[in-house]
């Protein structure tokens, strides 16, 4: 059964050739393209569940086509795409801090491992599609509340901070488990500790829902 839908953006033709035949047999959909305006255009028609894209490429760059997406109305229908991005070095990444707000959601520095890509993207994939759920669900969750208590309610901010730090602990779990041979010691213990806090973090937001629940 089909996992998803990966469009890869590289004008390298050797790293498409071997992105399609690593998530072909993950067991992913695979669409490829070589500069950044097609990629733009592959994402408008072929609507993927994410979209890795090599941050320099021969048009335009990573924060370019991110910005793109996310802010030009003819690409509305597919701004909220999860994106991957791929680099030589996270430093180069322009605004990095505005990217991750438009719709970044991890980057690799290269080079990087075959089952450490797959496996960021499975993640980021699966999260995508719980929090697409949790937005379908909000107008009927808002709607009961208001029964309730006479007072129409937002948790829009609440379930952002529920997928941050789902996602955090996803990744650094990831990392941690499959030994990535750049970490350090010191690293890892600070990965453990992060994925420790975020764990924390989505129990006590937990605990917040169900604290609303009964106080309605």
């Amino acid at each position: 059964m089909e996992k998803g839908r990966v469009l890869l953006v590289d004008d390298n033709l050797d790293m498409l050739i071997i992105g399609q035949r690593i998530f072909s047999r993950a067991g992913y959909a695979f669409i490829s393209a070589r500069s950044g305006r097609e990629g733009l255009q592959k994402a408008k028609v072929e609507k993927p569940d994410i979209i890795i894209l090599d941050y320099i490429l021969p048009d335009i760059n990573g924060t370019q086509f991110i910005r793109t997406i996310a802010t030009e109305t003819e690409y509305a229908d597919v701004k909220k795409i999860p994106i991957i991005i791929l680099t030589a070095r996270s430093e180069y990444i322009e605004d990095l801090q505005r990217c991750f707000e438009l719709g970044l959601r991890a980057y690799l520095n290269k080079p990087f491992g075959h089952r450490e890509l797959v496996n960021v993207v499975e993640n980021i994939i699966r999260l995508a599609k719980v929090e697409s759920r949790i937005s379908e669900s909000k107008p009927s969750l808002a709607a009961e509340a208001e029964n309730r208590s006479g007072v129409a309610i937002d948790a829009s901010w609440l379930d952002d901070v529920k997928l941050s730090a789902s996602t955090i602990a996803s990744l650094c779990r990831e990392l941690v488990s499959e030994g990535h041979p750049s970490l350090a010691e010191p690293q890892k213990i600070e990965l453990q500790a992060i994925y420790a806090s975020s764990k924390r973090l989505l129990n006590l937001i937990q605990q917040k829902y169900a604290a609303n629940a009964i106080s309605n």
